[in-house]
């Protein structure tokens, strides 16, 4: 075997090393006396003065994780939330970041109020989520290997339902793979650096080929779960189309001797199949191919027909490395094993990678170390890459065959050695993240290094204002701390969990190297490098926001005292690089309202110009804000009126008795935001002065207010979902008028009634505002057609309308129109002192963020009232209530119970907030 394939130097006799040892001239460069560096480069630094003692509790870490592979006590889901392991008692307790909309800051919440505890006469030492975030693996001290669903809101876990039990587990090595309808990081598109051309960021999307070899649970919706036991059996826990849990394994090794035990374990995907390694305590490598065969099978029941799997491993050995270490140095001890998937094509950016084994192998000094060993703590990441070559035979065994051919040799698999890297730092974890392109090491420090995947070299921040790649290339790191012993890195490494000596757990957030203010010195201009790291924020957002995953924390990120003109450039770039288009004010009706409700991504941009979307140093909206915030509620309101009447099922005797009066509090926001667009376009025309065209007198009026009315007109998208709510509600008039014979309930009964009664004293019919959206589309493609705009114009009109609320003038003749001809028309048909009197407070349109649904005048929420943000039903002190985290939005926690007889659509929107935000139960 080769020098590269070789797993460390063989063990010197004592003599010589000893000999070695005191002849300090074999080992220290005459210049180190000057320079403190060995002249290798590759010796461990020692610091002039010694440094403090490591704490205890990162003592019994690096310990933990030298005999283990899984020790975690802290995870960070990709849905957003913390769960640690208590040292009291073992339960697993969960937090969340919670956005305070007074001061825009994002704090930890307080210990979710329900808890996972352990079994019987143990206590938990590992947790893991799962891809998604949803499900929670947990193994207790017995052996035993526990699984949790989310039930609702973060933080509320409930054990999920198994007919296996797995025990005697005690040094695993957990990969949670799953196959669902939502994309996960592996089926999500690769965004591309930003490259700054002109005056516009550009990235490019790449997608998965969706027919390329994966591993994943053969039914959708499904998960399973493989880890790896001390005693060398393989265990895959999976779910059934039941969702039940089930197990299956397979014994790797006999193991003959406690020392054949394995420590440590690792899995990584490679293709169709899996590479598995393991290490002992004799210090050796095993590497396995891992195929799974899922064995599906048709069954019938009652309910119909369903799949069920019946899997089964195939097992390979490919090789075996004896006596594994670093290169040089020495009393180190493996902490931490992974295998590296290669970068697929589709996001490689230099050269092709390989599958690559990486050991994380840890000193730490402890009051017993010898004086030999008395060095600072540091870690060592020795890599190995898994390659398959074919030997071939000296040409001399051509003789021996009459043909003159050389046998052909089978291909072999090995483990070629790749240099070192060094740290002086205490390495407690490794993540590769976003399609492995990058990989984090966090440290005891409470900070990142981040390396390059393809040439693991470090990324650091060269000062680059024309691309925008990642966090450390953009100048976002985290600040040196105390030591840790525990941290968990979010999604994309903007965001760490750390414990605390007292137990506790805090959060950290990268920051800019630079700084985000302007400087006044006249010697440093750092606009450029703000400019590209609020860039790399956004494509951060994207790229989070395309995985399905928590964006929070990104914008726990961004300061708080952000100027508009950084926070419109934030929601920009999010927007172009979510959403590919944003008008479709040039297509048919039929086409927009399905491209409309087709586009989902758009929706997480929007979501954070509703968080950043108030005034500085206020609470109260601004035009971002206001518009996010009647557009997502739209959208949410879409869903539910599309949902509900594009069912097969058109028959409403078949469907639940609650779902017409369910319905009536959001058409009646529908109808009262039509009154209010109406109440403020004829305000504008009332006041206007002479002089003043319509267009300077709805910027006036949004300068002043921030009200969104001409632009859910305006944009293409509001005006769409509104006439798709119109055209619902004209069915849902034919709906009340069949259904009140037939109500079960004396309430529901006067709820409608009175319903019917509302519409009878609407200030104006329905169909007349359909008639004003009807030719006010047309106006604006019109507008649009005579100004020559180009496909790519229209979306920078678009992104410019709904972030900064301006009135372009490709479209002022449509503004015109839509001031001098349609609403003259309308209100000569309405009654607009009704107008002006219709109560539209339970819109929530008050500008003030902090105050949901509060009427006006009513500061810090005295007196308002509050309402449920899903269904607009009014919340009583006495409901339980859950909490959005990002808007703070409420809605009432219905049990299992009343969600059992509830229509689909309350059901349905019972997970997200209507702006895209994970709901937290604090009642």
């Amino acid at each position: 075997m080769d020098d590269e394939a070789m797993g460390e130097p063989p063990e010197m006799p004592e003599d010589h090393l000893m000999a070695t040892e005191l002849d300090q001239a074999g080992l220290i460069d005459p210049l180190d006396d000057l320079f403190g560096e060995a002249a290798d480069g590759l010796g461990v630094p020692v610091p002039i003065m010694p440094s403090a003692p490591l704490p205890a509790s990162l003592v019994f870490r690096i310990n933990d994780m030298q005999h283990t592979g899984c020790c975690s006590m802290l995870a960070w889901s990709n849905a957003g939330y913390v769960a640690q392991i208590s040292r009291i008692g073992g339960t697993i307790t969960f937090r969340t970041l919670i956005r305070d909309q007074k001061s825009g800051n994002s704090t930890l919440s307080e210990e979710s109020k329900y808890h996972v505890s352990p079994p019987e006469d143990a206590h938990f030492v590992h947790v893991q989520f799962s891809g998604l975030g949803t499900e929670l693996a947990a193994a207790d001290s017995l052996g035993g290997v526990h699984v949790y669903t989310m039930a609702g809101v973060l933080g509320r876990l409930q054990a999920a339902p198994t007919d296996t039990s797995v025990n005697h587990v005690s040094s695993e090595s957990m990969r949670v793979t799953k196959r669902t309808q939502l994309a996960d990081e592996s089926e999500a598109p690769y965004i591309t650096p930003a490259t700054k051309v002109d005056d516009k960021w550009l990235t490019q999307r790449r997608v998965l080929d969706q027919h390329a070899p994966r591993v994943h649970h053969a039914l959708d919706n499904r998960s399973a779960l493989l880890f790896v036991t001390s005693s060398c059996k393989l265990v895959l826990l999976y779910q059934n189309e039941q969702g039940i849990w089930h197990s299956t394994s397979v014994q790797l090794e006999n193991w003959q001797s406690s020392k054949e035990l394995l420590t440590h374990a690792a899995i990584g995907e490679e293709g169709d199949h899996l590479v598995l390694i393991t290490h002992d305590h004799e210090r050796r490598f095993r590497v396995y191919r891992v195929t799974i065969h899922w064995n599906h099978t048709q069954q019938s029941h009652s309910n119909g027909t369903f799949t069920t799997v019946l899997p089964t491993f195939e097992i390979g050995h490919l090789t075996i490395l004896d006596h594994v270490g670093p290169q040089q140095a020495q009393f180190t001890k493996l902490s931490l094993l992974r295998v590296i998937p290669a970068v697929q094509h589709f996001a490689e950016q230099s050269r092709p990678t390989a599958t690559t084994v990486l050991a994380v192998f840890t000193h730490a000094p402890t009051p017993v170390t010898t004086t030999q060993q008395q060095q600072d703590a540091f870690s060592v990441v020795a890599l190995w890459t898994i390659e398959s070559i074919t030997p071939t035979l000296h040409e001399c065994f051509a003789k021996l065959k009459p043909n003159g051919q050389t046998p052909a040799q089978s291909p072999v698999t090995m483990l070629r050695r790749q240099q070192d890297i060094l740290t002086n730092k205490v390495v407690l974890d490794v993540r590769a993240t976003y399609h492995n392109t990058m990989v984090a090491f966090p440290n005891s420090t409470g900070a990142v290094e981040w390396y390059d995947r393809s040439t693991w070299t470090p990324i650091v921040s060269f000062g680059q204002t024309l691309v925008a790649s990642s966090l450390p290339q953009s100048g976002l790191e985290y600040v040196l701390g105390d030591h840790t012993a525990h941290a968990a890195l979010n999604s994309d490494g903007g965001a760490m969990a750390v414990t605390k000596p007292d137990g506790t757990i805090g959060v950290k957030y990268v920051a800019p190297h630079y700084t985000w203010q302007p400087l006044e010195d006249g010697i440093n201009d750092p606009r450029g490098m703000t400019e590209s790291a609020i860039i790399c924020l956004a494509r951060q957002y994207a790229i989070l926001s395309s995985s399905n995953a928590a964006t929070d924390e990104t914008l726990a990120v961004l300061p708080v005292d952000m100027n508009h003109d950084l926070r419109a450039l934030f929601v920009k770039q999010a927007l172009r690089t979510l959403c590919r288009g944003l008008d479709v004010s040039m297509v048919d009706h039929p086409r927009q309202q399905q491209t409309v409700i087709r586009e989902q991504t758009h929706l997480r941009a929007l979501s954070a110009q509703l968080a950043l979307g108030t005034k500085p140093g206020s609470t109260e909206r601004d035009f971002a804000g206001q518009f996010a915030y009647v557009y997502l509620n739209m959208r949410s309101i879409s869903i539910t009126l599309a949902q509900t009447f594009s069912t097969r099922d058109t028959n409403l005797l078949n469907r639940s008795p609650d779902l017409v009066p369910s319905l009536i509090p959001v058409v009646k926001w529908v109808t009262d935001l039509i009154i209010f667009i109406v109440d403020s376009l004829a305000q504008v025309k009332r006041n206007m002065q002479p002089g003043i065209s319509p267009k300077q007198a709805f910027e006036r009026l949004i300068a002043e207010t921030g009200n969104p009315a001409l632009h859910i007109l305006l944009c293409s998208f509001p005006r769409v979902l509104l006439r798709m709510q119109t055209n619902a509600i004209a069915i849902y008039l034919k709906w009340i008028q069949m259904a009140k014979p037939r109500a079960d309930t004396l309430e529901h009964k006067q709820q409608m009634e009175e319903f019917c009664e509302m519409v009878k004293g609407m200030p104006f019919a329905y169909n007349h505002f359909v008639e004003l959206l009807t030719e006010f589309d047309a106006a604006v493609r019109n507008a649009y057609t005579e100004a020559g705009a180009s496909a790519e114009r229209r979306v920078d009109v678009e992104l410019a309308m709904m972030t900064e609320g301006t009135v372009p003038g490709e479209l002022e003749p449509a503004v015109r129109t839509l001031v001098e001809g349609l609403l003259p028309r309308l209100e000569e048909q309405a009654d607009m002192g009704r107008v002006y009197f219709w109560d539209t407070e339970g819109l929530g349109i008050s500008g003030d963020s902090s105050v949901p649904h509060a009427g006006k005048g009513k500061e810090n929420g005295e007196g308002a009232v509050r309402y449920d943000a899903i269904r607009k039903v009014r919340l009583t002190g006495e409901m339980k209530v859950r909490v959005c985290r990002r808007c703070g939005a409420e809605m009432e926690d219905l049990s299992q119970e009343v969600l059992r007889g509830a229509p689909e659509w309350v059901k349905h929107g019972q997970r997200h907030c209507f702006c895209q935000g994970f709901w937290w139960a604090v009642g």
